[in-house]
């Protein structure tokens, strides 16, 4: 063993867990995860950037990566069309009417890790 960065290991902040490969995430299909803890995130890709934010609509409890991106970084509900923009978790429109809870995002090469809530969805 020795110290400082070597070939495959991540250098990610703590508090920071792996969930998905970015050459793995097509930027037009939002991405379902699952956490060690049982927490369901989306995750969706702009570009060379990754937004997380909850798996679940707050119009209903219906998992958002079945859904669309229908523009850049806005997805759409599958179920009644609501709304959000990932970056922030903002409605947008339909019946969703509250923020749903963003992640953050690290990238590490190719290995894509999500950290710490960044904002508040509705309680659950």
């Amino acid at each position: 063993s020795g110290t400082g960065r070597q070939h495959g290991m991540s250098t990610a902040p703590a508090g920071y867990v792996p969930v998905a490969r970015l050459s793995a995430l097509d930027p037009a299909i939002p991405h379902g995860v699952e956490l060690a803890d049982g927490r369901r995130l989306c995750l969706v890709r702009d570009g060379d950037a990754v937004y997380a934010v909850d798996d679940q609509c707050t119009h209903r409890d219906f998992a958002l990566s079945g859904g669309d991106v229908v523009a850049p970084c806005i997805l759409e509900c599958p179920w009644h069309g609501a709304r959000f923009d990932v970056r922030t978790g903002a409605p947008l429109g339909g019946p969703g009417l509250d923020p749903l809870g963003t992640h953050a995002v690290h990238v590490d090469g190719d290995l894509l890790l999500v950290g710490p809530r960044l904002t508040d969805g509705p309680p659950t």
